[in-house]
């Protein structure tokens, strides 16, 4: 569950918080596979809406970029972000806000930070050695001679001198 109920924070004084426990099993976040997300956020009411701050930790399902191999990918997420109270104008800093009804969805909040926090090439293991560019084997798991079988038709010439 990603929407809390913090309706009793948007009357509250200034400095008033909110502690939420998020912890849910395999989901999907528009464009992630998850298959947990925990942590702890707290919500602090100030001048300007709600203030979220926190840590959650997740794994995404993702693929190798290498040998094509699915593999979990842990990640940690540091929440820190203001919400504005509904209806009111958006100001800068304040992108997201809290739905009329007090309802806070942390749901695009945190797809946006998994978009970030993920390296451009995913990699199942540094030493990870894909695969044949010729005849599709995993090198991780099997060798192949494709390599030392098939020769530059532009070096053809050169191998007759030997």
């Amino acid at each position: 569950m990603l929407t809390f109920d913090v309706s009793r924070l948007l009357k509250a004084s200034l400095g008033r918080s909110l502690t939420l426990d998020i912890d849910t099993g395999p989901r999907v976040l528009e464009d992630f596979e998850v298959d947990f997300l925990r942590g702890t956020v707290h919500v602090t009411r100030v001048e300007r809406g709600l203030f979220v701050e926190g840590t959650v930790e997740s794994r995404l399902k993702s693929e190798c970029v290498r040998c094509l191999s699915p593999f979990p990918f842990p990640v940690t997420l540091q929440l820190a972000e203001m919400f504005r109270m509904a209806g009111s104008d958006p100001r800068p800093g304040a992108i997201y806000a809290v739905s009329e009804d007090g309802e806070l969805d942390l749901a695009p909040l945190i797809r946006e930070l998994l978009w970030l926090a993920i390296p451009m090439k995913h990699l199942c293991d540094l030493e990870c050695k894909g695969l044949c560019a010729h005849c599709g084997a995993d090198l991780n798991e099997e060798s192949c001679e494709c390599e030392l079988m098939r020769v530059d038709p532009r070096l053809a010439p050169l191998k007759e001198l030997l």
